[in-house]
């Protein structure tokens, strides 16, 4: 059986090192791994041809027409919509992702988001950069404060964990609402979303792209926002329609966001978002940390291992809903 792994050069979350391809190697006698780098393109067409399973960090999205083998597309990512391409939905090809890895990086990246706005860091460190010694008059705190978590998957969760550690009320809108942890105060059905939002101190967003949730909050959904209410976003960015976001931030009808992910990304120079003052940016790293390939490549090896034995994978993607 060979795996083409396709590699990041440079980037050191996604960096694939001799340890790694070993743990992959010593699942089965009958795995070789080839690993190419992902400026590579001709290589990449040339391995594919005879490549049982495709991994990589996405865009894994080379042309699969060619490759009679494929069976299996492994992305060290939770986002797919880039590997969903026409050919890979309507092939026979088996599409894993790496959803969960991401969850207590992003989850803490989040609280520092909340930190940033109710102990106003933002702007005590701009005072500290003209050399100013003066307190903030409006400091608050994360103690009582409502925070709705959009999508309670593995990242969604961790996120409710640690706002109830610090004594937030959460409040969640899930797909199913049977099953609520214990940390959830409430949970609300995707249809209660509308009811759910005006409770809200801080509303997270920690949804996939699909065509039901691309530019699920718009002005409709900041209207029925608290005035006072920040807005955080870690999932994928066309959740969010942005123009209406910079209105609805510049009229104060939100009271700030936190974007990890924004509509256009790099976000261009030109994006009124960069001069907001009550807006924090960050350049869609929320889920990188040191560990990241480790826990990729031991989810790899854990489905790896079920589709070795002929058993039902983790992370298994629905080509059609689109995660």
């Amino acid at each position: 059986m060979k795996i083409l792994l396709i590699k990041i050069e440079g980037t050191i979350p996604f960096i694939v090192t001799e340890k790694h391809l070993q743990k992959i190697k010593n699942l089965d006698k009958s795995i070789t791994v080839t690993s190419v780098s992902a400026s590579d393109k001709q290589k990449i067409l040339e391995e594919l041809k005879d490549a049982d399973i495709l991994a990589g960090v996405e865009p894994v999205t080379p042309p699969i027409k060619n490759a009679k083998k494929l069976k299996l597309i492994h992305v060290f990512s939770a986002g797919v919509e880039e590997v969903l391409t026409p050919e890979v939905v309507k092939s026979k090809v088996i599409v894993t992702n790496s959803s969960g890895i991401h969850a207590i990086p992003i989850a803490e990246h989040v609280l520092g988001f909340m930190l940033i706005f109710t102990r106003k860091f933002y702007q005590t460190f701009e005072k500290q950069q003209r050399k100013i010694w003066k307190a903030n008059q409006d400091l608050t705190e994360l103690r009582g404060k409502t925070v709705l978590i959009v999508g309670l998957g593995h990242i969604g969760t961790e996120v409710a964990r640690l706002a109830k550690c610090l004594g937030s009320k959460v409040i969640a809108v899930k797909q199913n609402v049977k099953k609520r942890p214990d940390f959830v105060d409430k949970l609300y059905s995707s249809n209660q979303l509308d009811e759910a939002l005006p409770k809200a101190d801080f509303v997270v967003l920690c949804l996939p792209l699909t065509a039901q949730t691309l530019h699920l909050f718009d002005m409709g959904k900041f209207k029925l926002m608290k005035k006072s209410a920040i807005l955080i976003n870690i999932g994928r960015g066309a959740v969010v329609h942005e123009k209406e976001l910079i209105i609805a931030l510049d009229n104060k009808i939100i009271g700030g966001a936190g974007l990890d992910v924004t509509e256009k990304e790099p976000l261009p120079k030109n994006n009124p978002l960069w001069e907001m003052e009550n807006v924090i940016i960050t350049p869609h790293h929320s889920g990188w940390s040191e560990k990241y390939m480790d826990r990729g490549i031991d989810v790899f090896c854990t489905n790896l291992k079920a589709y070795l034995k002929n058993k039902p994978l983790s992370n298994l993607v629905d080509k059609k809903r689109g995660y």
